[in-house]
């Protein structure tokens, strides 16, 4: 289960498996609006920088975007592309580009306005090192850390 809050701190999302995500108020733990429904099951889910707007990932291939105040009563065309579940996605810090991920092993850059996809997907092959002999090294994970202002600022292992 993945969970958010709000820039503001007001509200959270938490991902539910009735194939819906729900706001809920931080402070009285009450439901804000109804539950932001149309995918199969909801992976992952982040507030935009602005707390305007909501990405929602899903098992069903794609994300959708909602808008805060309208909460299930909108959302754009979904983000498609991806040919397994969409495990996570997040805003970049300015809130103008969405970054989803996949178990297709793919990322993808979006639009936030316009939902519309940015350029090639990033991916990684399936087999690259097996089909030429070579046994992979086994590697630490490693994440790269993003500052406010989008610049990478370290790496984690």
């Amino acid at each position: 289960m993945s969970a958010a809050f709000s820039p503001d701190g007001k509200a959270s999302s938490p991902r539910l498996s009735d194939k819906t995500a729900r706001l809920w108020d931080a402070e009285s733990s009450k439901q804000i609006g109804e539950p932001l429904s149309g995918h199969s099951a909801v992976t992952s889910a982040a507030f935009s920088p602005d707390g305007k707007l909501i990405v929602t990932a899903s098992s069903d291939k794609t994300a959708r975007l909602w808008g805060r105040r309208e909460a299930a009563s909108r959302s754009v065309e979904p983000l498609s592309g991806h040919r397994a579940a969409v495990t996570s996605a997040a805003f970049r810090p300015d809130g103008k580009r969405i970054v989803t991920a996949s178990w297709d092993r793919t990322a993808w850059l979006w639009d936030a306005e316009s939902g519309q996809p940015i350029g090639e997907p990033l991916s990684r092959p399936y087999g690259c090192c097996k089909e030429r002999g070579v046994q992979p090294r086994r590697q630490a994970h490693r994440h790269r850390v993003f500052g406010q202002n989008g610049a990478a600022v370290g790496r984690r292992e």
